[in-house]
C-alpha cells in the first residue's frame, strides 16, 4: 500500500516533470519565432525530413491529433510548395506525403534560424534552469524507489 510520503514524492515528480515539459516547449517556442512554422507544421517537416514519407493518418498517429487537424496543417504547407501528395498507384485510397526539395530546402534553413534563434535568447540561463529541474527530478525519483 502506497503511504501518504510515496504518494508526496510521485506528485512532486509529476509537477517537476511538468515544469521540465513547459520550459522545454517554450525553448522550442523560442527557437519557431522567426521561422513563420507554427510547432505542428515544423514537426510535420521534420518527421518526412526524418522518415522520407508518410501518410496523414501516420501524421495524426505520431502527434496525437485528429486526421482532420493533420490535413488542415498539411494543406497550407502543399500549398506553400514545401510538401508533396502523391497517390499510390497500388492502392489510390492511400496518399503518401513528402517534403518537396523547395521544402528541404526549408528544413534545413529552419533548422539554422531555429539555432540563431536559441543563441539570442537567454540560452544559457534557460539551459541552467531546465538542468535544475532534471537534477531535481531525479532525486525525487531516487526517493520514491
Amino acid at each position: 500500500m502506497v503511504n501518504h510520503q510515496q504518494t508526496k514524492n510521485q506528485f512532486e515528480s509529476l509537477t517537476t516533470l511538468e515544469a521540465i515539459q513547459k520550459q522545454a516547449y517554450q525553448m522550442l517556442v523560442q527557437g519557431l519565432a522567426k521561422t513563420e512554422f507554427s510547432m505542428r507544421e515544423w514537426g510535420i517537416l521534420v518527421y518526412l525530413e526524418r522518415y522520407g514519407q508518410a501518410t496523414a493518418s501516420e501524421l495524426a498517429d505520431a502527434f496525437t491529433v485528429t486526421r482532420t487537424l493533420i490535413s488542415r496543417n498539411t494543406w497550407r504547407l502543399i500549398q506553400d510548395n514545401l510538401i508533396q501528395s502523391q497517390v499510390n498507384p497500388n492502392d489510390r485510397r492511400v496518399v503518401w506525403l513528402s517534403l518537396t526539395v523547395n521544402g528541404q530546402e526549408r528544413v534545413q534553413e529552419g533548422v539554422r534560424q531555429v539555432q540563431a534563434n536559441l543563441k539570442t535568447f537567454n540560452q544559457s540561463h534557460d539551459l541552467e534552469k531546465l538542468a535544475k529541474y532534471v537534477e531535481a527530478l531525479s532525486q525525487q525519483l531516487a526517493r520514491i524507489n
